[in-house]
């Protein structure tokens, strides 16, 4: 697997700060209490930039030059959309005007926008409230807010408001994956408190560029746009205004194979390092969440010489949404066909059936959504 890293390096500089961040070890450290949490704590920025700010970027829409199908597909993906302010008015209006009782001991969150911004509010506790800044999450399954406050012992923090938004039944529900445990400070009471590397982690996993510095995103460019993966792009647009037939770029190039791009892929969707080895050994259900961890587990991967990757099965530019079953299957029987003589086709349904078979869907209520599980195998129950 070590051998992925190499060709990442030259796609992804920052990424290499947070490659090894085993997010399922890092504690939470609460803050020391505090009677309030004044609006003061947390930086609302005004707008997005319009042009990256990070050298050797060039933007999304200098690659729509010469690619244009692929940035009209990506518009509609997920990861055209996972970054936002919370003012905006297609994320306010999920929130804006609603209650929600998270129960004891937090309260009945309230949220109204004024002209700082989308805030949330504990009626309940002489109007406590704390403003609420940013929103990850594309919203095709769910959008989760979070906001950066100044900490006594960290600098700055991130807090994970409590309540997300869930396009399953437009509702908002708790937060998933979040303890329910005791506030330990007044702030923590509207939020989970993320620090250091777990905090810029959040931030990297949704964005093409930006890092958290004194309650601030420094360098933000929002949504994890053409360059998160492809590396900064301002000397492959130099080489391809140059000449008719410029070199392949980053994943297109030669040297690229199946273990870079599950590392790739795996830097924000995870790796086995990012799971417990009791997980890994007992394999929960939950694990579907994370499909490199599933895949590489996978016979059909470990057997197929480099050849099966994550792009075997999805086009990275094509919202998931807008690929039929059919075509899933048809990448299955391509190697496990009838009279294959390298390969085993299925004794029970050999031209259908397949991903439920073995990779069914499971689905995570607390989600507002379901995963295919990514190791594919006959399951035990089957």
């Amino acid at each position: 697997m070590k051998r992925g890293y190499v060709f990442l390096v030259s796609l992804v500089i920052v990424a290499m700060v947070f490659m090894y961040t085993d997010l399922a070890s890092v504690s939470l450290i609460a803050q020391a209490p505090k009677s309030e949490a004044p609006k003061s704590e947390a930086t609302k920025p005004e707008t997005f930039p319009a042009t990256m700010q990070t050298e050797g970027y060039v933007g999304r829409e200098v690659c729509r030059e010469c690619h244009v199908e692929n940035h009209t597909l990506h518009s509609d993906h997920g990861h055209a959309h996972t970054f936002a302010l919370a003012s905006e008015d297609k994320i306010a209006s999920k929130f804006v005007g609603r209650e929600y009782d998270y129960g004891k001991p937090f309260g009945r969150y309230r949220y109204f926008q004024d002209e700082s911004g989308v805030n949330v509010r504990l009626p309940e506790e002489d109007d406590a409230e704390f403003p609420l800044q940013y929103a990850l999450g594309s919203g095709h399954n769910a959008i989760t807010l979070l906001s950066l406050a100044k900490d006594a012992e960290h600098g700055t923090v991130a807090y994970e408001h409590r309540g997300s938004w869930f396009r399953d039944g437009d509702r908002i529900g708790r937060t998933p994956g979040q303890p329910l445990v005791a506030p330990e400070s007044e702030l923590e009471r509207f939020g989970m408190k993320h620090v250091n590397n777990v905090m810029q982690k959040c931030i990297y996993c949704h964005t093409t560029t930006g890092t958290v510095v004194d309650q601030q995103i420094v360098g933000l460019t929002a949504n994890v746009n053409c360059e998160k993966c492809h590396g900064p792009g301002a000397e492959h647009v130099r080489q391809a205004r140059a000449m008719k037939e410029p070199p392949p770029f980053s994943v297109g190039a030669d040297i690229w194979d199946s273990e870079s791009e599950i590392q790739l892929c795996g830097d924000c969707h995870r790796l086995p390092e990012a799971i417990t080895l009791k997980e890994l050994r007992e394999y929960p259900r939950k694990l579907a969440r994370f499909q490199p961890v599933g895949l590489l587990r996978s016979k059909c991967f470990l057997e197929s010489d480099g050849a099966l990757r994550c792009t075997t099965c999805h086009n990275p530019h094509k919202t998931i949404s807008a690929v039929k079953e059919s075509e899933h299957v048809a990448n299955c029987i391509q190697c496990h066909r009838v009279k294959s003589e390298t390969h085993v086709s299925c004794p029970i349904s050999p031209s259908d059936g397949c991903i439920k078979c073995h990779m069914p869907k499971y689905d995570f209520k607390s989600l507002g959504t379901g995963f295919h599980d990514h190791w594919i195998r006959v399951h035990p129950e089957d």
